[in-house]
């Protein structure tokens, strides 16, 4: 009889409940702290990933080698990892793909000083440029500036790396360098010291992806209809960023190591109009980054060998993104 009460009054307990199962727990890790690694955190913090039946644990892994070995390796479940990363080991065969990209036009400016008397890209001829590291995204930027002004890195142009964005900002103040690439909260220090902007991404439509979302095929293949709820939420997440600022910038802050306001409002419109409504990967971006490979087996690729869109187009044609945009 008591086993007869227990089951009855379990029952009971199981269908006022709502006889739901528990959210679907899953790790994903970002490497490092900027908007384009925003959509989790806002899944997260909104309830976005709890309405997908997602229970997301989201952390910090730095490094982009060592994220990718981390997907790989199935300690976590998502990674938003450098592109270049993920294709390289891609290449050497190893089971990941990129699902997305939050942005395909890097945020990158070229600021020089006011006395450097630098006004069009072709007076950087002779002059010194700084960027963060030789292989970054500021570096990829630097010498696409200097191309377009039709010369030459390290030949026309010296680029030098100085170790990070602070550094670059700090250089180019102290009068040490002419011209610098920076990007995030740098970017608002040289300005407000007065540093101008010559060009940037935007303007040199300088493709670049950037918050690239990777997976292994394998993960893929056992959890499809689960791979699918996370691509919703990280698509209706997106559409948060693009339009709801006060909203996400404490996340902003939150995530960025308490910001104060001024700082994460800059940081959101410096990045808002990169966002990608549908976060499809820039082929030409892929391909440039193709094209930058010194391993020879990156002519035997292509784009599309690193990437699966089926998600995305499942999502464009369920008409989730019209919807989104057009409340």
């Amino acid at each position: 009889m008591r086993k007869l009460l227990a089951f009855i009054v379990g029952w009971f307990l199981f269908s006022f409940m709502g006889g739901a199962s528990a959210a679907e727990k899953i790790r994903v890790a970002f490497v490092s702290p900027s908007p384009t690694q925003s959509p989790p955190w806002i899944a997260k913090e909104t309830g976005i990933f709890a309405k997908y039946g997602l229970d997301a644990e989201v952390i910090l892994v730095t490094g982009s080698p060592r994220l990718v070995q981390s997907l790989i390796a199935g300690d976590v479940d998502y990674a938003i990892v450098g592109a270049t990363a993920t294709m390289r080991a891609r290449m050497r065969g190893a089971d990941v793909v990129i699902l997305a990209t939050a942005t395909n036009v890097t945020n990158q400016k070229l600021l020089v000083s006011r006395k450097s008397g630098i006004r069009r890209l072709e007076d950087l001829k002779g002059r010194v440029v700084g960027v963060s590291q030789y292989g970054s995204e500021a570096d990829a930027f630097a010498r696409i500036v200097v191309g377009k002004a039709s010369l030459r890195p390290d030949k026309d142009v010296a680029i030098i790396q100085l170790g990070g964005h602070p550094q670059v900002a700090t250089a180019l103040l102290a009068g040490k360098i002419e011209a610098g690439v920076i990007g995030g909260l740098a970017l608002l220090t040289a300005q407000k010291s007065g540093a101008i902007v010559l060009t940037s991404g935007v303007e040199l439509k300088a493709v670049a992806p950037s918050g690239t979302l990777a997976v292994t095929g394998r993960y893929v293949q056992r959890n499809r209809d689960s791979v699918m709820r996370f691509m919703r939420a990280f698509v209706e997440a997106t559409h948060y960023f693009k339009t709801n600022r006060d909203g996400t910038v404490p996340i902003l802050q939150k995530y960025l190591g308490g910001l104060s306001s001024e700082q994460a409002r800059f940081l959101y419109d410096d990045f808002v109009e990169l966002f990608e409504e549908v976060p499809v990967p820039n082929e030409k971006g892929l391909q440039a980054m193709l094209d930058r490979e010194s391993d020879p087996k990156a002519k035997s690729f292509k784009p599309a060998d690193f990437v699966d869109l089926s998600f995305l187009k499942e999502i464009d044609r369920s008409g989730l993104v019209e919807k989104l945009y057009l409340r």
